[in-house]
């Protein structure tokens, strides 16, 4: 059975699952394990679509904790903390009505000191207040609300595989530490030891053909607004699997980890483009070409005993197009390692 057929199963045992009054049928029992798990918040107005993410997560081969999982007797805050500190990695689900939730908050907050590998699922389009956003405007982001089904559950998979969870119960893929050792996404003021982190396994699903199809088919359209994360004028994250990507004319600038991890293979930054952060594209394997038409172009560089990294740190595979005799190709020569070519001979060649 492939992966999307396991989400699409009815499984039988929630029909028999607890009912609690004013919240819901649980659909499993919350993990309590020594193995990584996935710590889930949310709001309790909100346990209807919720309840039908964690039973995916759940048949997926995916250990969940959440809070109708507490013991009667035991302090609430107390398990809550608990199952925090020793979770493997810290999903939220975000709508309107859980962003501005104390619990919700107070969860958040406690994921975020403890360093935890953190993962914020948009059920709804919702309006971040502003220490929120600044809170959490720097991880990794997930947009269901305006993916395909297969799209979604392609992205969740893979951000849980490259954070070290492979799907499969009582398996913990490269996991020893789950709170140190996993990977941080889209954090601009990453150390240089955080981005040198080993990767992790992928996910251990067999996708049926029909997924595959539909997922290729993703990868070889064009991309959408909606595939895009901003901040004004900064491209703060692309959120899409296609593999041809045109940065849209909007942008100014684009952020550390952008792009990280992501299946893109080409991808085009157009002339008013000002700036590049460091590890904008991060571990990027499929990345080949990426053609930067500004002359003018600042590219960031973390300075690193070891290995400095600069934009395109751990994409082994990428050639960067630039214009001969410009800023941006003196930028490159100081920042990056891998092959520079010039705009001006790929003109060349395509007009022979």
């Amino acid at each position: 059975m492939g992966l999307f057929d396991r989400f699409k199963k009815k499984d039988s045992a929630q029909e028999e699952s607890k009912l609690v009054p004013g919240v819901g049928r649980l659909p499993y029992p919350a993990y309590r394990g020594k193995e990584p798990y996935i710590f889930v918040s949310y709001a309790h107005a909100d346990s209807a679509r919720v309840f039908k993410e964690i039973a995916r997560l759940n048949e997926a081969g995916y250990h969940v904790w959440y809070d109708e999982g507490i013991a009667p007797g035991n302090e609430w805050t107390d398990e809550i903390a608990d199952a925090l500190a020793n979770c493997a990695v810290f999903i939220v689900m975000l709508t309107p009505v859980s962003a501005p939730r104390e619990n919700v908050q107070n969860e958040i907050n406690f994921a975020l000191d403890e360093k935890k590998p953190f993962l914020a699922v948009h059920l709804e389009e919702t309006i971040l207040r502003r220490g929120l956003k600044l809170q959490i405007g720097t991880k990794q982001a997930i947009l269901k609300y305006s993916m395909a089904e297969d799209e979604y559950l392609y992205k969740i998979t893979e951000a849980l595989g490259r954070f070290g969870l492979n799907g499969k119960k009582g398996s913990a893929g490269n996991v020893t530490q789950p709170d140190q050792n996993m990977q941080r996404q889209h954090k601009p003021e990453s150390s240089a030891a955080e981005l040198k982190e080993p990767a992790a396994k992928p996910s251990g699903y067999t996708l049926s053909p029909e997924a595959r199809m539909r997922i290729e088919r993703t990868m070889n359209s064009e991309v959408r607004d909606i595939d895009f994360e901003w901040i004004g004028s900064t491209l703060k994250g692309f959120h899409g699997i296609q593999k041809r990507v045109t940065v849209p004319i909007r942008a100014t600038r684009i952020m550390s980890h952008a792009f990280s991890g992501l299946p893109a293979e080409y991808i085009t930054l157009h002339k008013g483009i000002s700036k590049l952060d460091f590890a904008a594209f991060n571990k990027c394997s499929s990345l080949k070409q990426v053609i930067i038409e500004s002359p003018q172009l600042e590219i960031g560089y973390l300075e690193d005993p070891v290995s400095p990294i600069g934009a395109f740190y751990q994409c082994p595979q990428v050639v960067v197009y630039c214009h001969k005799d410009s800023a941006a190709y003196e930028e490159l020569k100081r920042t990056h390692d891998g092959e520079i070519r010039f705009i001006e001979d790929m003109e060349e060649r395509s007009s022979l």
